[in-house]
């Protein structure tokens, strides 16, 4: 197919920086695994530095033309981080879960032992019952456990041996059990317990260790409330309701929570790129996505994305435009072709330009359309109409070894050219140009004498 071409190229220095493009983004989400791992205390130093050993590894592999290899290269890493991430987050909310469930234990095991003291009206001191009535209220202190151990030792019975002669204390010794002597522990096993209160309270000490761990104590503040008021209902019907809801409440704000983060991660990683290629132009918007956190709204995060990306693109699809038209100038420079300053700007003022070979006199290439879309027109014309036409076969049949040149050519550069749609030789007759006086050594400015391409 020797004819008119439609084709596309992707110039080595596109595939570059899309590579580029990928190894930023992976730098946003290392820099995400690292600060989210010390905030939730799970980092590591080994794992850090096996994670930025692999990213040097793939820094190292930027010059590696596969981008499809290299994407998925990418693609795992990150993947791995997001993983991890979520795997250490939900390691430290199990723990804060247990924290706060071992808070609830001695809470009720303190109440409890209130309660006994009371119907014992065991003789103690006032601080003790102070401490005790603290507990029983949810203030938890770094000695729950001692003041606990002190109240139960209140309830054990007094000890005899100290009033028992050593006869008889021998005597006591020899018909002594193996029964052990009961500690606060086996007390508190107990104590009557409501399986469906503790499954609910579970689920929901989770979901408020999540909030308070991923969002903050302010964000937990409410459910905590709503929580509270849930406990001191008497009915169980009622409370295990207000349980349900409560957890079903907790169960949105935390998918919400998730939606929001991950729509925020997407536009930081957009928004870094653009300060990164036009910080000054897009200076408003990239305030506007400073300004942004996981509070943030999800209509705006998404909004603000896609006013990212499209600035983004249109800076992109500029340059690639630039490196497009130099690839091809350049390429056909390469094969004889003469080719003047500001062609590439008249190329992209007026869509296309004409190119002049000594070899071939009266006839020229044609090269045009919208580089910045990636498919270009390329096709042998004519510049005069008074030649012989018999020729015109003969070029179009030289411009396509021409061509097969180029390609290759462009290939070693690392650039592709792929032929989209071609018409076979004479299919359609030569096109013709004719040179402006103004633009004679420079541009040729087309006339279509037949159909597009």
């Amino acid at each position: 197919m020797s004819g008119p071409k439609v084709v596309r190229i992707v110039t080595a220095e596109e595939l570059l920086a899309l590579r580029e493009a990928m190894l930023h983004r992976l730098d946003q989400a290392v820099a995400r695994w690292q600060a989210q791992c010390e905030r939730v205390g799970e980092s590591d130093a080994s794992a850090v530095a096996a994670v930025v050993a692999r990213r040097q590894a793939l820094q190292a592999l930027l010059a590696d033309s596969d981008n499809t290899r290299y994407a998925l290269l990418i693609e795992a890493e990150t993947a791995f981080l997001q993983a991890d991430t979520r795997d250490r987050e939900a390691r430290a909310i199990d723990r804060a879960a247990a924290g706060r469930q071992q808070q609830r234990r001695q809470r009720d095991n303190a109440a409890a032992v209130l309660n006994t003291l009371q119907d014992r009206s065991v003789d103690a001191d006032a601080g003790l019952l102070q401490a005790l009535r603290a507990l029983a209220d949810g203030y938890a202190g770094t000695d729950a456990e001692a003041v606990l151990a002190r109240a139960f030792a209140l309830l054990s019975p007094p000890d005899a041996q100290a009033t028992l002669s050593d006869d008889q204390r021998a005597l006591a010794a020899a018909l002594q059990t193996a029964t052990p002597t009961p500690t606060l522990a086996d007390w508190a096993a107990r104590q009557p317990a409501d399986p469906e209160r503790e499954a609910r309270l579970l689920r929901v000490d989770r979901h408020i260790a999540e909030l308070q761990l991923l969002q903050g104590a302010a964000v937990a503040a409410p459910y905590l409330d709503a929580l509270h008021k849930a406990e001191q209902e008497t009915a169980t019907q009622r409370r295990n309701l207000l349980l349900d809801s409560l957890v079903l409440d907790l169960a949105a704000a935390s998918a919400a929570f998730a939606q929001r983060r991950t729509q925020l991660e997407r536009l930081q990683d957009v928004a870094s790129r653009l300060a990164a290629v036009d910080p000054t132009e897009h200076a408003p918007l990239l305030t506007q996505v400073a300004a942004c956190s996981t509070d943030t709204a999800l209509p705006l995060l998404t909004e603000l994305t896609l006013q990212c990306d499209t600035a983004l693109a249109s800076h992109q699809q500029a340059l690639a435009a630039v490196s497009r038209r130099q690839a091809v100038l350049d390429g056909l420079a390469s094969l004889g072709y003469e080719v003047r300053e500001g062609m590439a700007t008249a190329w992209q003022d007026t869509g296309a330009v004409v190119l002049k070979k000594a070899a071939t006199p009266g006839y020229g290439v044609e090269v045009g359309g919208r580089a910045d879309g990636g498919r270009l027109q390329v096709r042998a014309v004519a510049l005069a109409t008074d030649r012989d036409r018999a020729r015109d076969r003969d070029i179009e049949t030289l411009w396509c070894g021409e061509f097969g040149r180029l390609q290759a050519l462009l290939h070693g550069q690392g650039t592709a050219l792929v032929i989209e749609r071609a018409l076979g030789v004479g299919e359609v007759p030569l096109k013709e140009t004719i040179a402006t006086a103004t633009q004679s050594d420079q541009v040729q400015v087309s006339r279509a004498r037949s159909g597009p391409a």
